[in-house]
């Protein structure tokens, strides 16, 4: 076995081990501390450089470098639009890094690291509908409210989709692409109903002041005494939370899904099924 090869395997089992740990504190915590992304980033640099220097092979330490430059900017976009927590950015840029050369060991022709991704986009479409029928569920009381709410809030939204689904309708008989048209302007706005109403009533609470943590997303600003606190996509800083617990007040807080078990599943169907999406194709196609 030569020594790409031992450092391929070794990369995967530390990506794996890491992100096991990360799942269970994601989940439990809401949260993925700094030490776990960074250990895991410089696990990943030090080795290919290493093995880089040792087989004169420099593809496999620039290529990790590339893929970190490209991660960076795509993990910023996500942090920066609040569709990633800070901590679930830095943990894809360290995974970037990682999985930045297909290992040695897997057969295919598409990089890993864009399986990785497609499996990811995948499997976190599924997680993240299922996780919110979850909540809806299980707080169907509020859910069912808040549904009604935006759905009686929304009426010119949904006229200009039934309007839009009418002339699809009519325009299907030309085309059968716009039959598709016409299912997606269809369900669109109900899928939005459902996921402003998941976020309003299971994805915000009044959260005291000593169960607030660093980077916290706050959903609206917060007077107390003189001082403003405003929402920021950085969350809520360590003086912040100082100064709301000497107040010692309730603050709304907005929690996201946990999706580092994204992540974890991402890499074992990578592993094991490769592109997700073209394995369900083929599926379906044969």
């Amino acid at each position: 076995m030569d020594i790409l090869t031992i450092s391929d395997i070794f990369l995967v089992v530390i990506a794996f081990l890491w992100l096991i740990t990360a799942s269970f504190i994601d989940i439990k915590k809401r949260e993925i501390p700094n030490w776990l992304s960074f250990s895991l980033l410089a696990i990943a640099f030090a080795l290919r450089l290493m093995v880089s220097i040792s087989t004169g092979q420099w593809s496999y330490f620039l290529y990790a470098l590339l893929a970190f430059v490209i991660f960076f900017l795509i993990a910023n976009i996500l942090y920066y639009t609040k569709s990633f927590g800070g901590g679930d950015a830095k943990l894809l840029m360290a995974l970037a890094v990682v999985l930045a050369t297909t290992p040695s060991f897997i057969q295919g022709n598409e990089p890993f690291l864009l399986s990785f991704v497609i499996n990811i986009l995948v499997i976190g479409s599924v997680y993240s509908l299922i996780f919110s029928i979850f909540l809806a569920i299980k707080n169907r009381k509020s859910f069912v409210f808040e549904f009604k709410r935006i759905h009686s809030e929304t009426k010119k939204l949904r006229i200009f989709f039934y309007i839009t689904s009418a002339i699809c309708l009519v325009l299907s008989f030309m085309s059968s692409w716009f039959v598709l048209l016409l299912l997606v302007f269809l369900i669109f706005p109900y899928l939005f109903f459902f996921a402003k109403a998941v976020e309003k009533s299971s994805m915000i609470r009044q959260v005291s002041a000593q169960d607030i943590s660093e980077g916290d997303w706050l959903v609206h600003q917060v007077k107390i005494n003189n001082k403003t606190i405003k929402p920021s996509v950085h969350g809520l800083s360590s003086d912040e939370i100082k100064f709301i617990r000497k107040a010692n007040k309730k603050v709304p807080i907005k929690y996201g899904i946990p999706f580092v078990p994204v992540f974890l599943l991402a890499l074992i169907s990578s592993l094991l099924l490769g592109d997700l999406l073209i394995w369900i194709i083929t599926r379906i196609l044969l």
